[in-house]
């Protein structure tokens, strides 16, 4: 499985379904740069920033 893969069903289980998950993919954060999860996954690290902020999202921190 690719990164962008896994981060994907990642989402879709932190946020209940494809297109919640997609429409967070898809949108700029602060916490990446201002690039959306799916640019910040290309970039050195990103994938770990993107997976953890993903994480604090499941436990209730909102980003």
């Amino acid at each position: 499985m690719d990164s962008v893969e896994s981060i994907q069903r990642q989402a879709e289980r932190v946020f209940g379904n494809e297109n919640k998950a997609n429409a967070w993919l898809n949108q700029p954060k602060v916490a990446f740069g201002d690039n959306t999860p799916l640019q910040a996954i290309q970039n050195r690290g990103g994938y770990e920033l993107v997976k953890a902020e993903l994480e604090k999202i499941s436990q209730g921190y909102v980003c």
